[in-house]
């Protein structure tokens, strides 16, 4: 290496990506919110987004919860291809485009993990489908945000939505 930084301020530096989640660890997860026209749209998931645990008050809500896709970037993938991915692996639908809204740092209680969360908006041209893990497509205005989602209070998306969209 031709050139050696001095790390002194605890600026992010990461090593190679390990197989499991670690205390004390980082990852990178995208929430992605999908869009078709000016509706947003939510996807009802009783057993919850793939690979990811429950929320708390998922004991309460048989009928599952409102989700949007999310889930974890691979090492050296492309903000494009991570966002196709997983829409298309939680959603079944093709992206048209996606727009940057934000990115939330923070470290988590449970697990002293350092979350970068990427929050974008996947414009797509398709309605998902529902299916064994999607029992119910909910679309959705700033003015008509259900009550259910499961990790997004009601107020906190209206507010998000209303300064980054």
């Amino acid at each position: 290496m031709a050139f050696e930084y001095n790390w002194q301020n605890n600026e992010a530096n990461f090593g190679p990506a390990v197989p499991k989640q670690v205390d004390g660890g980082t990852h990178i997860t995208f929430e992605i919110i999908l869009k078709k026209g000016d509706k947003y749209i939510a996807l009802r998931r009783p057993k919850g987004t793939p690979e990811h645990e429950l929320p708390p008050q998922a004991k309460s809500h048989p009928e599952g919860l409102l989700f949007f896709c999310h889930n974890l970037i691979r090492y050296g993938e492309s903000m494009e291809d991570c966002v196709e991915r997983i829409v298309k692996a939680q959603a079944g639908i093709s992206v048209k485009n996606i727009k940057l809204l934000t990115i939330f740092s923070e470290i988590q209680e449970k697990d002293n993990q350092w979350s970068f969360n990427p929050t974008v908006i996947a414009e797509i041209e398709d309605t998902p489908a529902t299916d064994d893990l999607i029992t119910e497509v909910v679309e959705f205005d700033k003015n008509t945000i259900p009550d259910d989602f499961a990790w997004w209070p009601k107020e906190e998306l209206k507010e998000f939505l209303e300064e980054y969209d």
